[in-house]
Order: structure tokens, then C-alpha cells, then sequence
């Protein structure tokens, strides 16, 4: 793995297991799957200036941990109550403070683009000994590990701007074959200052053919 891969790749092993992304699912007027990378606020200040120092036009869409997870009960000491969030059958996540965190929105996927991409969820979510009932059915969140979100996210940046729904499932099903590896290495190109084009590239290796 590279070492721009790596300070991308802010995590589970930095942070003793902790979880590093999660996906909530609304219905209504903001109906979708909406995929957030939660991340201490001084490396996202950090990354906001690296992408400023790269001339890029991108922006870090900044939220409150418990804006991203509706169902976390947050107490005033600042640990959150996660019991009615699915995660990772491996560990219970209530024990870590989350006062000086926050969450980056990846992006949301909805109507066909989140049709399409249910099947790696669900893959993804079974995978971590999650129920996938928190993300399917009704309006809920789940708290997903560094490697889980790294997969789901490299997915959801490359479905975002496709329309044709063969394209969407092809990616969708290209992602959920990839080795861990190879989504470190394109997680780094999709978010890197550096790699303005990392996105695209994703799409054309998977879809550009159809």
C-alpha cells in the first residue's frame, strides 16, 4: 500500500477498533443510502488544506456525528449510545468518545443507483456480522469498519454520476470481487488531492465498455 493510501485510509487499526464510516438509510424527502467517513476533526482540517494546497475545487461536506448516525444517543461526556445501530458482531461500539469527531459525507445514492448497489450492501453487511435490516428496511444506520467503508465508498463514488442501470450493477458487482488491495488502491486515487481524475478512471476500468 502506498503512503498516500495510508493517510487516507484513517481507521479501525489507528483507532482500536473503533468503527470508520457508517451508512444511514432515509426515507422521505432525502429518501436514499448515504455513506459518511467518520474522522477526528484535526485530520479533517488536515485534508481540507491538502486539497486547498492542490488547487482542487473539492470540498469536505462536514457534519455532526449524530446528524450522520439519527439513531446514536449521544450522553454528556460525549460517549455515544450505538445500541440501536447495527454494527459489526466482533465488538460493541459504545465505549469511545466522540466529542472531537465528525463525519464526512461520501455521498448518497438513491432511486436506481441505490437499487443497483443493495446487493454489495448487503454483501458488505453480512460480511461484518451486521443486520442488514438496519439499512433495508425502513429508515436506520449502521457503523461499518475501515475495510468495509473503504469498499463501500470507492462503489459509491463510481455509481454516482452513471445513469445506465447495467453500468451501475456492473460496477456494483466489479467492486464486491476486488481484492482488499486493490480498494486501498483506488480508495487513495478516488480521494487523493492528487488525483483529481481518480474517480473517472474507477469508471472507465468497469464500465466504459457497455
Amino acid at each position: 500500500m502506498s503512503i498516500e493510501a495510508e493517510s487516507f485510509a484513517y481507521g479501525s487499526s489507528m483507532y482500536g477498533g473503533r468503527p470508520t464510516f457508517a451508512l444511514t438509510r432515509r426515507l422521505g424527502d432525502d429518501a436514499g443510502l448515504t455513506l459518511y467517513e467518520l474522522i477526528p476533526e484535526d485530520l479533517a482540517d488536515g485534508r481540507q488544506k491538502r486539497f486547498s494546497r492542490a488547487n482542487s475545487n473539492r470540498t469536505l461536506t462536514r457534519t455532526g456525528i449524530t446528524d450522520a448516525i439519527p439513531d446514536a444517543q449521544e450522553d454528556s461526556t460525549g460517549v455515544l449510545d450505538l445500541s440501536n445501530v447495527g454494527a459489526p458482531s466482533a465488538r460493541t461500539p459504545n465505549d469511545w468518545q466522540w466529542n472531537d469527531w465528525c463525519a464526512l459525507k461520501i455521498t448518497t445514492l438513491s432511486d436506481s443507483r441505490q437499487q443497483a448497489v443493495h446487493r454489495l450492501v448487503r454483501d458488505v453487511l453480512n460480511d461484518s456480522g451486521i443486520d442488514t435490516d438496519f439499512v433495508m428496511r425502513g429508515e436506520g444506520s449502521a457503523v461499518l469498519s475501515e475495510s468495509s467503508g473503504i469498499r463501500l465508498t470507492i462503489a459509491f463514488l463510481a455509481m454516482k454520476r452513471l445513469q445506465k442501470y447495467e453500468k451501475l450493477t456492473t460496477v456494483a458487482d466489479s467492486i464486491a470481487r476486488m481484492s482488499l488491495e486493490e480498494c486501498y488502491y483506488w480508495h487513495a486515487k478516488c480521494r487523493s488531492p492528487s488525483s483529481p481524475n481518480g474517480v473517472k478512471a474507477l469508471r472507465v476500468l468497469l464500465a466504459d465498455h457497455l
